[in-house]
């Protein structure tokens, strides 16, 4: 890449993150203040000091870059530190960069964001259309016109045209357009319309389709011009070359005359050649036209680009796109080489998909890919996508069983090849290099020495390390077992739990690592997975108890599972989590239920008492005012104290009925109200109700209605409790409804099988805050118009009730619009007849 190399001067108050990292060490030694904010640091010195894994995916990149850059060079990367809390990759260039000590070290600078685009409202879209110098139209499905700019608009003046076929004049290219449309959301065509051609570009949107319109007359006369000029040159060219007719014996065969025109042009070649001693003739290479790449947007284009992945596509035959990756991947330099290799693209048209495919590469060996085949939307209509995996991790396992692993070493001179095979084992590469002849014998020693220290890395190591790193950034621990409960693996999980390394518990039981008193429970529970029991089919895991290095407790879950593999050494499968936090949540939460259950089991005992405290000295508060106010024992000739004696037998059965709510409600709160469930009648209920009311809703000028089913089934519930409920309902809505209303009382079923009492009345009604409040106990709603005292206890009892009989409260009110009280008696406590 041709980008400049900063300096750390440079970077040093720089907006974008930079970074200087030791590759070796894999330890940071430089970072500006935006680095040391995207990696959560304090300071600069506590970056430096901080320690990183070498398996951490960002660090281990580095080391990758470390080993392949050269000074100079630029390479793009993506690299991702979960250990700092980065939760998306950094996109970087990395540089070469020399350290304090003369070492080599690599300089991370992070990318800018790119500025996105927001979305164009829809006000604004319409402006920017409308003020398009170009005719947009927009079609439906049908390809009648919907809409048109200005100059759409002035196009269709002259035609009349409502639609794309009256635009066309023909039904049937109209018809093809569409179709073509339908398999691709984006097509072009050019059309002759008017004496004019128009380049027509349709973009199928989810409602609506548009057609933006072209006219490339001028231009397409312009191109023939050129062309038509071109061909007369061409021609003149060719006449100068060949003879005139005239100067050609007639005897003389056309054969002749190609032949006799050869030999003069090669003589005319030679007389104007200088001749150089002993020149070897250079061979003719005939260079191919570039073949042009065709045009992808760029978003998908970019959209492919970042998957890393070998992707072609193409359409018959025909390249239309490749990633840089398949390129590298197939020895090209750039896509437009592998867009020209022909037999590249024959060769994947005859391929199946999921089949292992043999590819001829650029310099001419063949390498195994695994070839994946799928149909794809595209430009113009639909594609051929492959998705292309190099066989390279089965190859060379097919060769390390084969034969041993070696090495040949090929040195290469510039005019002729010359091969040295020095052999070193253990190693697989092949490496080429291309020196001059004078320096192969300094270059040889050199390169076997560099090749010496090459450590091996055969694809099962590879694969076992990345399976390692995958499971040592699990926050669980992950244990390996053999059939005895011994440990093989551990994974760094397992060790931040236990508080040990994989070297001190390798060889030793699973069962000493928890405490005595959860073995048990641990050999049960391997026991059970070895059987053929149910302990194998539902595993459901355990709850251990271990013990850590430092002799402190921690509670664990633990999940064994069985290792089908027949290659695997290990037999069993544990996955140890830490639920230290989950205990500490569950015991908060089951000390909060116990301190919650004592504070209302102690209201409800001391509501209990005092309503029993209360009624005695009440009793005699209202047995007195009754024998006063009705002047039982002579006449009270003071009118005052007459109505002292009315108010004070009024307040006591106030409070009576108050005390008598209370004692209710805290009996069924602390689930000592004695219930009789029979079979009960809720119309005999509201019938009783009505009847203790009326004289009340006379007063009151309330209308009482009730409507009942003559066959409607009784229900299962108490008989006080279900009096008492009808008779809270009732005496509520006569209370809050104004003189002239109405209060009406009904029975049905709904079509699950419930049965619902219904009260419904034409009061003042409630909010749906206010109906909220009005269910809480002692908490009483006041509005203007709500004159009349209660005691905040009614509603509150009645849910407590209705519950309590297995039944369902549902109460909706509006304001100045009445309120409506259901109870809903479930199928199961209603009785069939």
């Amino acid at each position: 890449m041709a980008e400049t190399q900063p300096t750390l001067e440079d970077l040093r108050e720089a907006a974008s993150a930079a970074w200087l990292w030791d590759s070796a060490r894999g330890r940071l030694v430089w970072a500006n203040k935006a680095a040391v904010k995207a990696f959560d640091a304090t300071s600069l010195f506590d970056l430096i000091d901080r320690p990183f894994d070498a398996r951490e995916a960002g660090v281990a990149r580095i080391r990758e870059i470390a080993l392949t850059l050269h000074r100079g060079q630029a390479e793009k990367a993506l690299l991702h530190f979960p250990s700092t809390g980065a939760v998306v990759p950094f996109s970087v260039t990395c540089w070469m960069h020399a350290l304090a000590d003369g070492r080599l070290g690599v300089l991370v600078v992070q990318e800018p964001e790119k500025p996105k685009l927001s979305l164009t409202p829809d006000a604004m879209a319409a402006d920017v259309v409308a003020s398009l110098p170009l005719p947009v139209l927009v079609l439906d499905g049908a390809g009648r016109f919907l809409h048109g700019n200005e100059a759409a608009q002035k196009l269709l003046a002259d035609t009349d045209a409502s639609s794309l076929a009256g635009f066309l004049g023909s039904e049937d290219r109209a018809q093809r357009l569409l179709a073509r449309l339908e398999a691709s959301a984006l097509t072009t065509s050019t059309e002759h319309v008017g004496g004019r051609d128009y380049k027509c570009v349709f973009t199928r949107g989810a409602t609506a389709t548009t057609l933006l319109l072209e006219d490339v007359t001028e231009r397409r006369a312009l191109e023939q011009d050129m062309l038509a000029s071109q061909i007369a040159a061409l021609d003149a060219k060719v006449a100068a070359a060949v003879p005139a007719p005239a100067e050609i014996p007639p005897a003389h065969s056309p054969a002749a005359v190609f032949e006799s025109l050869g030999k003069s042009i090669e003589e005319a070649v030679k007389a104007h050649t200088p001749v150089v001693a002993e020149a070897k003739p250079e061979p003719v290479i005939e260079t191919p036209m570039p073949r042009e790449v065709p045009f992808v947007p760029a978003a998908v284009r970019l959209s492919l680009e970042r998957t890393g992945k070998a992707i072609l596509v193409g359409r018959d035959g025909e390249a239309l796109f490749a990633t840089t990756h398949a390129a590298r991947m197939l020895g090209h330099d750039d896509v437009q080489a592998l867009f020209a290799d022909d037999t590249l693209w024959t060769a994947l048209y005859v391929s199946s998909s999921g089949a292992a495919l043999s590819l001829v590469m650029a310099d001419g060996t063949q390498a195994a890919f695994a070839c994946t085949r799928a149909r794809v939307p595209w430009l113009n209509g639909p594609a051929d996508q492959f998705l292309l995996d190099e066989m390279v991790a089965q190859e060379r396992q097919a060769v390390r069983e084969s034969k041993p692993a070696h090495m040949v070493l090929r040195v290469v001179e510039r005019d002729s090849p010359v091969e040295a095979q020095p052999i070193i084992p253990d190693l697989v590469p092949q490496v080429d290099i291309d020196p001059p002849a004078e320096d192969i014998a300094e270059a040889v020693p050199e390169v076997v020495e560099a090749a010496a220290e090459i450590a091996v890395i055969t694809p099962p190591a590879i694969a076992y390390e990345e399976l390692k790193a995958i499971l040592d950034v699990a926050s669980d621990g992950i244990i390996t077992l053999n059939e005895d409960g011994v440990i093989l693996s551990f994974s760094a999980g397992a060790e931040a739990i236990f508080g040990v390394t994989q070297a001190e518990v390798l060889e030793r039981p699973l069962m000493s690592l928890v405490k005595t008193e959860s073995r048990k429970v641990l050999r049960d529970y391997l026991a059970g997975l070895s059987g053929p029991g149910l302990g194998s089919v539902f595993n459901d895991g355990r709850e251990v108890v271990a013990s850590t290095k430092d002799g402190n407790s921690v509670p664990l879950f633990i999940t064994v599972s069985r290792l089908h593999s027949e290659q695997s050494r290990a037999a069993l499968c544990a996955v140890v989590r830490d639920i230290t936090s989950w205990k500490r949540t569950e015991r908060e939460l089951r000390e909060a239920k116990e301190q919650a259950e004592t504070a209302n089991r102690q209201k409800s005992d001391f509501l209990a008492r005092i309503s029993h405290e209360l009624r005695t000295p009440l009793n005699a508060i209202m047995g007195f005012s009754e024998v006063m106010r009705m002047e039982r024992f002579g006449a009270i000739k003071n009118d005052k104290y007459r109505a002292y004696a009315n108010d004070i037998h009024d307040s006591g059965e106030h409070l009576l009925a108050l005390i008598n709510d209370l004692l209710d409600l805290s009996k069924v709160e602390a689930g000592k109200l004695e219930l009789n469930f029979t079979a009960e009648s809720v119309a005999d209920a509201t019938e009783h109700a009505v009847k203790l009311l009326q004289e009340e809703a006379r007063t009151a000028r309330v209308l009482i209605r009730t409507s009942f089913p003559p066959k409607l089934p009784r229900v299962v519930a108490d008989h006080r409790a279900l009096r008492q409920i009808v008779l809270n309902l009732l005496s509520n809505a006569v209370k809050y409804t104004n003189a002239g209303g109405q209060v009406a009382v009904s029975g049905l079923m709904e079509s699950d099988g419930s049965l619902v009492l219904r009260v419904k009345d034409t009061g003042i009604g409630m909010t749906e805050t206010q109906l909220q409040d009005a269910l809480q106990p002692f908490t009483r709603v006041e509005t203007p118009d709500r004159a009349r005292q209660g005691t905040g206890l009614g509603l509150p009892l009645t849910k407590a009730l209705t519950e309590a009989n297995r039944a369902k409260l549902r109460m909706t009110s509006a304001p100045n619009h009445g309120t409506m009280a259901e109870i809903v008696f479930p199928g199961t406590r209603v009785l069939a007849e």
